[in-house]
């Protein structure tokens, strides 16, 4: 969700400000990615057959190459329905960085590449997703060549995954409920629509991907408010969301979705209110790529399933007047900023330039060369579109406008609303603040307002009768008041007359306006509270206790004589998005103190401070600010061997380095002990050298838990909890003893098997 930045740019230039992020990132449109796998083995083809036939299992890749940087010992596996063919070389793949290591580029750990098919164009999927990113959270997606032990293999697009990194960085949590909208084995009477049968979880098993088992009765609840609960509704799914969804996919002809024939590729996740988000996947097949929605796909209704009972998603808003009004009001502005004019066209020849060559070299291509040169204009035989063609991109959008054109509802006369005006001056958090604005041709109007961009918007009825900041009765100024919850409030302004609506911005809600007023700041300077230590890669070193994983994490140091409230301030790893993590009320660090921040993404964990965001084991950056903006302190680092971290030396004034001896909430550049010479007290082992086994001893009783053994090289051996570990079976050599006592500090210990 992104405030209004811009009144007017050619829609060339919107598709370029909205999707190109950093130069450096992994999904820039403009940098083809290079991907290599190399397996021991030449059957790997055969193997990623096998493995999804059965279960859909990963196999191991030996490595892996990305743009030059190696991932050892990665997972891969084919994806995909149609798209999928075993006697097919290219076919789409999934790739997991972290399936066995803790391993990730640019902070992504899973890969997904789709093979193009039914797409000549080699463009929808890519140019569907810059388009969705005005409108909704989504994906973003580029192109990668994709090589496996050492021979082209082709080109793909490169969508990034849906998973709780997205849902963290897009929704502000990830540790909900979340669903996908898949059946097992998609058909016509297999679907994921959202059709209450029974309150029976079982049965909807093979309908849905749950990851987690108790969100079964809240996605049930959810069909049945569609069924018969319709006030309960906006509590429960987000609306405007959803409707843009719907809009979405009736504009760009995406069939392969919650609208089509199986009703699937999307997902819910509910956020912090309790309120189901969907999100769109999988756009191969839009444009009428997908056979389920009849022959004359430019001409499908422009209310597609407003009346369908087994589409209750879409038939139980859209009976309701105001949403209809709301998603003809989306579905205007989706047509009107990207199918008027020459800018889609523009942009597509565009995309189709940075792969062009690439197309032409490519030795498994599912369609040929001469055909990518004309799929912006005529339709190829042999896709998975009306008729088994995937319609031309541009040929197809233009009959879909003159269809449009043809309908009332495209034609209804909408509101117009004026610049706003609001009384801000002088203004502070708490305070209501009034908004008044013109308008005209309109009925019913509101404004729309709330504290951050992860929750839902209050609504209060705009008037024009005198009594609300609104000139006299019956000027067609109409006033309302909101209360600056935040420093920076964000809101809309909707009206509607009895056939179609009007937001502004017109991309509400996902776009809005944003009044900042005063607020009193907390009492910090730069320097006062600083990052002390921080650790990229825990595998080993420091168990949280909330959930018994070894999470990231991140320890403040406070510099001053005095207890320091931490309440509004802000931790990120994304400068473009400065509150990422907002410290909760209540929490403080004490005079030349210590807090920890664990980076686990679970930002609702009752106990402990918990960050939405995880650090990256390749290197990125963290900043620590004022509610102001002011930068308290920040680092940019590199990568951070597992299990070391990056610390202050001395405490909170000190330059950083790594170190192979963290000390997690405890003081930094302590006395270690040669390791070559003794353990760390109060530990030892016995007896060392070792023949057959060896044993953690403490005289002081105390115990200890997670024992994670090592080899040289930095293999993991073997993990246990008991002291007492058998050796016999071990080749001689050295080996490191790892483990943390009850008080969750870590030790380690050398141990010498002969």
């Amino acid at each position: 969700m992104k405030p209004v930045q811009f009144v007017l740019l050619s829609i060339f230039c919107l598709f370029l400000h909205n999707t190109l992020p950093a130069q450096d990132d992994f999904y820039n449109v403009e940098k083809v990615q290079e991907i290599s796998l190399f397996f021991s083995y030449s059957n790997w083809d055969y193997r990623l057959d096998t493995a999804k036939a059965g279960k859909e299992n990963y196999i191991i890749a030996d490595y892996c190459m990305i743009n030059g940087v190696r991932y050892n010992s990665v997972g891969v596996k084919y994806k995909g329905n149609s798209s999928y063919n075993a006697g097919r070389i290219k076919n789409p793949l999934h790739i997991k960085l972290d399936f066995i290591k803790n391993q990730d580029y640019h902070n992504y750990e899973s890969i997904k590449l789709g093979n193009n098919f039914s797409d000549p164009s080699a463009i929808r999927e890519v140019i569907s997703y810059q388009i969705l990113s005005q409108y909704m959270d989504c994906s973003v997606a580029n192109f990668a060549l994709v090589y496996i032990n050492g021979s082209l293999i082709g080109l793909y697009t490169n969508v990034e995954t849906v998973n709780k990194k997205f849902c963290s960085e897009h929704f502000g949590s990830s540790d909900h409920v979340f669903v996908k909208g898949n059946p097992d084995r998609p058909g016509n009477n297999s679907t994921s629509n959202l059709k209450f049968n029974t309150y029976d979880s079982s049965k909807y098993l093979i309908y849905y991907g749950m990851e987690n088992t108790v969100g079964w009765y809240k996605l049930i609840a959810l069909m049945d408010s569609l069924r018969i609960k319709t006030s309960n509704i906006p509590k429960i799914v987000d609306v405007d969301r959803s409707l843009w969804m719907h809009a979405y996919n009736n504009v760009m002809s995406n069939y392969d979705s919650y609208t089509g024939s199986f009703s699937q590729n999307y997902y819910l996740y509910e956020d912090d209110y309790g309120r189901f988000l969907p999100v769109i996947w999988d756009l191969n097949m839009s444009f009428g790529g997908f056979p389920g929605s009849g022959s004359s796909v430019d001409k499908l209704s422009i209310l597609y399933q407003s009346t369908n009972a087994d589409r209750p998603l879409i038939s139980s808003l859209l009976s309701n007047a105001t949403y209809k009004r709301m998603y003809l009001a989306h579905l205007k502005t989706i047509v009107e900023e990207n199918f008027i004019g020459n800018g889609f066209e523009t942009n597509a020849k565009y995309l189709q330039s940075i792969v062009d060559t690439l197309v032409k070299n490519d030795p498994n291509n599912l369609t040929t060369y001469a055909q990518f040169q004309t799929s912006l204009t005529a339709a190829i035989s042999g896709g998975g579109g009306p008729g088994g063609s995937s319609p031309g991109l541009l040929t197809l959008q233009t009959a879909r406008l003159a269809y449009y054109k043809t309908t009332p509802e495209y034609n209804y006369i909408a509101p117009t609303i004026g610049n706003y005006t609001a009384d801000i001056q002088n203004r502070f958090v708490g305070d209501s603040i009034w908004i008044s604005v013109k308008l005209s041709n309109q009925n019913n109007a509101f404004v729309g307002f709330r504290k951050n961009k992860y929750s839902p918007f209050v609504y209060q009825t705009l008037y024009d009768d005198g009594l609300h900041q609104d000139g006299i009765a019956g000027d067609s100024i109409y006033g309302a008041y909101i209360i600056a919850q935040t420093r920076k409030t964000q809101f809309y302004i909707y009206a509607e007359n009895n056939s179609i609506g009007l937001y502004s911005p017109r991309r509400a809600e996902f776009e809005y306006h944003t009044l900042e007023v005063n607020e009193k700041l907390t009492d910090i300077q730069k320097g006062d509270v600083v990052i002390n230590e921080f650790m990229s890669s825990n595998q080993s070193t420091v168990l949280d206790t909330t959930d018994d994983k070894f999470e990231d994490w991140i320890e403040l140091y406070n510099n001053t004589n005095q207890t320091v409230d931490l309440s509004k301030l802000f931790l990120t790893d994304d400068d473009s998005n400065m509150e990422k993590f907002e410290f909760p009320s209540g929490i403080s660090i004490p005079a030349k103190g210590r807090l920890i921040i664990w980076c686990d993404e679970d930002s609702q964990t009752p106990s402990g401070v918990h960050a939405n965001f995880k650090l990256s084991a390749s290197g990125e950056q963290l900043i620590f600010t004022r509610q102001d903006g002011l930068v308290l302190d920040s680092i940019r680092f590199g990568a951070i061997p597992t299990d070391q971290s990056m610390e202050r030396c001395p405490d909170g004034t000190g330059l950083f380095k790594i170190t192979s001896k963290p000390t997690f909430n405890l003081p930094n550049c302590g006395i270690v002990a040669n390791e070559d010479v003794k353990p760390l007290s109060p530990f030892f082992i016995t007896p060392n050298p070792a023949h057959h086994y060896f044993e953690i001893v403490n005289p002081d009783g105390i115990s200890i838990r997670d024992i994670t053994i090592y080899d040289q090289l930095g293999q993991t051996i073997t993990r246990t909890v008991g002291n007492k570990v058998d050796v016999s079976n071990w080749q001689a050599g050295i080996y490191f003893i790892v483990f943390v006592d009850t008080s969750l500090i870590r030790y380690n210990l050398k141990l010498i098997k002969e």
